[in-house]
C-alpha cells in the first residue's frame, strides 16, 4: 500500500501508517468524547474528553498493531515473506508472501489473528476487575449510578472493542480472517485453490452487501455508540470495502493464475526507440509522447540508459519552457526501477503497482531492450479473453 508512513520495526517487520489513518484517527476520537466518553462520565470537560478519546483511540489501533503482528509473526517464523504492516482507514493490513502457501498454512496464520484479539479481550477484562475490585464490570457501558474513571472507562472499552474486532474477523467473508479460514477448509478438503478462492470471495461478496443493507438501516445503536457513534454509517463503509475487496482479490488471483508461465519479454514492447538526453521538452512532448501515443520514454546515452522522462516530469515544467528546456533537466536519473526480461509478468505486475508507475524499461546485462508499461499486460489479458483463453486452469 503505497502513500505510507514508515514507522520503524517490530521484530524485523515493516510498520507503515497510510495517510488514511489519519482521518479515522480524528473521527475516531471525536465520535468517543462526544458519545461513549460523555456516557461514561458526566463531569469530564470537553477536552478532557478529547484527551482520553485520543488515548482510547491510538489502544484501539495499537490492539489492531498487535492482531497484525500476529499474523506476520507467525508467517515468518513458518518462512514466509512479510513485506510489513500498514494501518490505514479500515484498521491494517499485513503484507505477506502468498503463492507458495499451502492450505495448512492459510489456516494457521489467518485464525492466529482473532485468537490474539481474544488474549487482548481477557488482559483487558481481568485489568478491568482488578483495578475496579468492587463490582464486576461487564460491559463498557455500565454506568449505573456512579461515573466510571478514566482507566475503567479506557479499558471497558478496549476490552469490548477487540471482542468486536475478533468476532466480526471470524465471519466467512474473504477477505477477513475468517474468510481466509474458509478458504483455507475448502482447500484442503477440495484440494482447489481457485474453487476454494471462489466460494470463499462470494462469501465475502455477500457478507458485504449485508454490512452494506444493515450500516444503511442504523438497526445498531449500541454497537454504534460503542464506536463513538458512527457504527452504522461506519458499518456500511466496511461493508462497501470488503464487498470490493473479495471481489478484487478474486480478480487478482484469477489474473496471476492466467499469467503463470509468462514473462516480461513474452509481452514487452520491443522497441529501442529512445530519445537523447539534450533533446528540448518539446521535441519530446510532440515527436514522441502526443504522436507515439506513451505516457514515457527511455532516455539513453552512449548506448546506457541514463533515465527515464514522463507526462508526471513534463507537467513539472512551465509550457513556455519547453522549447528551451532539454530533458536531462527534468528526466528520472538512474537508478530507476527496471526489469529483466525472464522475470515473471505477475512479478512484473506487482512491482508496477507497489511503486504507482505506469511503465518499466527492461534491460538484459545492463542495456535496454524494450519497455513494458501496465497498459501492455492489460492489453495481453485482454487478447488472451477475446481468444477464449483467459480461463485460468488453477493451481491445487
Amino acid at each position: 500500500m503505497k502513500s505510507t508512513i514508515r514507522l520503524g520495526k517490530i521484530a524485523g517487520i515493516d510498520i507503515g501508517i497510510h495517510y488514511s489513518w489519519f482521518f479515522i484517527l480524528a473521527l475516531l476520537t471525536f465520535s468517543l468524547s462526544e458519545s461513549y466518553l460523555s456516557a461514561a462520565n458526566s463531569e469530564w470537560s470537553s477536552a478532557f474528553r478529547w484527551a482520553l478519546g485520543l488515548v482510547a483511540a491510538l489502544a484501539l489501533f495499537a490492539s489492531v498493531l498487535i492482531h497484525e503482528l500476529a499474523h506476520s509473526v507467525v508467517a515468518k517464523s513458518m518462512g514466509f515473506l512479510v513485506q510489513g504492516i500498514t494501518l490505514f482507514l479500515l484498521g491494517g493490513v499485513s503484507n505477506l508472501e502468498a503463492g507458495t502457501r499451502q492450505a495448512k498454512d492459510e489456516f494457521i496464520i489467518s485464525i492466529v489473528g482473532p485468537l490474539t484479539s481474544l488474549v487482548l479481550v481477557f488482559v483487558f477484562f481481568l485489568s478491568l476487575q482488578i483495578i475496579n475490585g468492587e463490582a464486576l464490570r461487564t460491559t463498557p457501558l455500565f454506568i449505573g449510578g456512579s461515573s466510571l474513571s478514566p482507566i475503567e472507562a479506557i479499558l471497558g472499552y478496549l476490552w469490548f472493542i477487540n471482542l468486536l474486532l475478533a468476532i466480526f474477523n471470524m465471519l466467512p467473508a474473504f477477505p477477513l480472517d475468517g474468510g481466509r479460514i474458509l478458504r483455507s477448509i475448502i482447500w484442503a478438503f477440495s484440494g482447489n485453490f481457485g474453487r476454494a478462492t471462489r466460494i470463499a470471495s462470494f462469501f465475502g461478496q455477500g457478507v458485504g452487501l449485508l454490512m452494506i443493507v444493515v450500516g444503511v438501516a442504523q438497526m445498531f445503536s449500541v454497537i454504534s455508540l460503542l464506536l463513538g457513534g458512527i457504527g452504522g454509517p461506519w458499518f456500511a463503509v466496511i461493508g462497501f470495502f470488503i464487498y470490493f475487496a473479495a471481489r478484487s482479490n478474486l480478480r487478482e488471483m484469477e489474473a496471476d493464475v492466467v499469467m503463470e508461465g509468462v514473462h516480461v519479454r513474452d509481452v514487452m514492447r520491443p522497441s529501442l526507440d529512445f530519445i537523447d538526453p539534450d533533446l528540448s521538452v518539446y521535441d519530446v512532448v510532440y515527436e514522441h509522447l502526443m504522436r507515439g501515443g506513451v505516457r514515457a520514454m527511455p532516455v539513453c546515452e552512449n548506448d546506457l540508459l541514463a533515465g527515464i522522462v514522463s507526462l508526471t516530469d513534463v507537467k513539472k515544467v512551465d509550457r513556455e519552457r519547453w522549447p528551451t528546456t532539454p530533458v536531462r533537466d527534468i528526466m528520472t536519473r538512474m537508478p530507476v526501477h527496471s526489469l529483466e526480461p525472464q522475470e515473471e509478468l505477475s512479478d512484473a505486475l506487482d512491482l508496477l503497482a507497489e511503486n504507482s508507475i505506469h511503465q518499466m524499461p527492461v534491460l538484459y546485462q545492463g542495456r535496454l531492450i524494450g519497455m513494458l508499461t501496465r497498459a501492455d499486460i492489460i492489453d495481453y489479458l485482454h487478447r488472451r479473453k477475446e481468444l477464449g483463453i483467459e480461463e485460468p486452469k488453477f493451481r491445487n
